[in-house]
């Protein structure tokens, strides 16, 4: 479990790095927050994050789940 958070925690210093990234002055920067704060994303991004592993994991479930073949279907 602490492997797991580890990972989550790294992705989400990533992220906000790169946030804060966009956020620089002119030559750098390119992105303004409107309402949004750095504050809110920091607490929304992990759980963006493990919506889109949720998905991910989901997404393998149903390739690997048994389905029938076109021979099977004839019989």
């Amino acid at each position: 479990m602490d492997k797991k958070v580890f990972y989550i925690a790294v992705w989400e210093v990533l992220m906000l790095g790169c946030e804060m990234i966009t956020l620089l002055p002119a030559p750098w920067g390119y992105f303004h927050y409107g309402w949004w704060n750095f504050t809110i994303s920091a607490l929304v991004n992990p759980f963006l994050l493990l919506s889109v592993v949720g998905f991910y994991k989901w997404i393998v479930w149903l390739e690997n789940k048994k389905t029938v073949t076109a021979e099977q279907q004839l019989q």
